[in-house]
């Protein structure tokens, strides 16, 4: 699960958590303990999901703010700086990913190299967890980074 904390601009006291369950699914707005609705991104833009109404532009300013967060960016920069060896990186939460291999890779080679260079992508402050498992999920490892 992901939590955020939307602070609208101008007011003091007014919060909404914006939680995820599971990656790929509708963004849930809680104001207190009243469900506001769900948003989602859907070409490229933010919007309401189901009949709830919800302000247009707190749904902008919250898809920002989803938007801005280092989850969204980090399976694409692994993919990036390991393009020969890793094929899918699975945010299950701000602190925790799935990595899966390539196949064909020296798994082992591997293993030493993302054990090394990995906390050199993080950008959060807390620690997070990567699972790591070749291309046939019949090796694995873990890894916890904190910075």
């Amino acid at each position: 699960m992901i939590e955020l904390a939307y602070f609208p601009p101008g007011t003091e006291r007014v919060v909404y958590q914006v939680l995820q369950f599971r990656s790929g699914e509708p963004w849930r707005i809680v104001d207190g303990d009243e469900l506001l609705g769900s948003i989602e991104k859907l070409e490229g833009e933010w919007s309401v999901r189901g009949k709830t109404e919800i302000d247009q532009d707190l749904v902008k300013r919250i898809g920002q703010l989803i938007d801005q967060q280092n989850f969204n960016r980090l399976p694409w920069d692994i993919k990036l700086h390991w393009k020969t060896d890793v094929q899918e990186v699975i945010a299950q939460g701000d602190d925790q990913y799935l990595v899966i291999c390539r196949p064909g890779i020296d798994f082992d080679s591997f293993e030493r190299l993302f054990r090394e260079c990995i906390a050199d992508l993080l950008k959060d402050r807390w620690e997070i967890c990567f699972k790591v498992y070749n291309a046939q999920m019949s090796a694995d490892f873990e890894v916890r980074v904190k910075i």
